[in-house]
Formats: structure tokens, C-alpha cells, sequence
């Protein structure tokens, strides 16, 4: 069977794109991000031999990205894991009381051993305070209305008059 023998692929139909390959320049940028060795995209373009938007492009690039992510990863979970772990363990040691308390608790809670909640939360949907009602009676001021509209007594009050001010 050769080439010619298969058939020609329908019109409109494209192939999936292959992701594209990360430069060895683009590679040598990231690692310097990554290292430390470069704190901006121009101090790594810089380090790698090439230009800031060269970089700068290629960080938005989806291969390139993932390729961060891995690298990260690998290096949170090799060197930087051990370091973080041999250091909560110096810690629970230290001196101070207060630091090697949050540092056992620390170590306790990642490995699952969580102290149980103190107190208790009760939520009474409640509203506390004062309601003054500044309505007043049609049969004179200061009276005590005995209805349930007014939710409570009125205080001895004069009504106050609304005016222009004095003549």
C-alpha cells in the first residue's frame, strides 16, 4: 500500500495542530525565572540570548505554560518539599515556646490530627434594640395606645410644628 492508495481527506477537515516545541532559548528563559537567576522577562531574554517579546510571547504560548507548571511542581516537590519539612522539624524544637507550639500544631494538622473546635455557634436571627415610634394619637399627645400597631407605649411628647421659621 502506498501513499496514493489512501484516500484524500475530505475538503474543510484540518488536523489537530501539533503543539509547537519550546526554543532552547525560550527554555533557558524559563529556568532562569524559575532558578531565581531572573527576576523580569528582559533579565531572562538577557540570560537566554534573545529579545523581551520573544519571550514575553512565548510565556502565553499553552506548551510553554505546562512546561512552568512541571518545572515548578518538580521543584516544590524535591528540593523546596525537604528543605520546608526539615525546617518545621528545627522549629518544633525552637526555643520559644509559642514557635514550637504552632509548629507541632502545624505538623499535626498536615498529617491529619486536627485539635477539636472550641465553643459553640448559635445564629437566633434575632435584632436586638430600641424602636421608637414617633407617630402621633389623633386624640391628643402623650396618650398610651393600648393596640398592637404601635408595638409598645408612647412616651409623653409634644408634637412638634413644622414651619417657615419666625415671622
Amino acid at each position: 500500500m502506498c501513499k496514493s492508495d489512501l484516500p484524500a481527506p475530505p475538503k474543510g477537515d484540518t488536523s489537530p495542530a501539533k503543539p509547537r516545541q519550546i526554543t532552547k532559548k525560550v527554555r533557558t528563559a524559563i529556568d532562569a525565572l524559575i532558578a531565581g537567576k531572573a527576576r523580569t522577562h528582559e533579565e531572562a531574554a538577557a540570560i537566554a540570548g534573545c529579545a523581551r517579546e520573544s519571550v514575553s510571547r512565548a510565556l502565553k504560548r499553552p506548551e510553554v505554560l505546562e512546561e512552568i507548571r512541571l518545572q515548578v511542581e518538580r521543584q516544590l516537590k524535591g528540593k523546596t518539599l525537604a528543605r520546608a519539612a526539615g525546617k518545621l522539624d528545627q522549629l518544633i524544637d525552637a526555643n520559644s515556646e509559642n514557635v514550637a507550639f504552632r509548629a507541632t500544631e502545624l505538623a499535626l494538622g498536615l498529617n491529619g490530627y486536627r485539635p477539636p473546635q472550641q465553643g459553640t455557634t448559635v445564629q437566633a436571627n434575632v435584632n436586638v434594640g430600641w424602636v421608637i415610634d414617633l407617630r402621633t394619637n389623633a386624640d391628643g399627645a402623650g396618650q398610651i395606645l393600648g393596640d398592637s400597631t404601635v408595638g409598645g407605649t408612647i412616651i409623653d411628647a409634644e408634637p412638634v410644628e413644622q414651619g417657615g421659621g419666625p415671622a
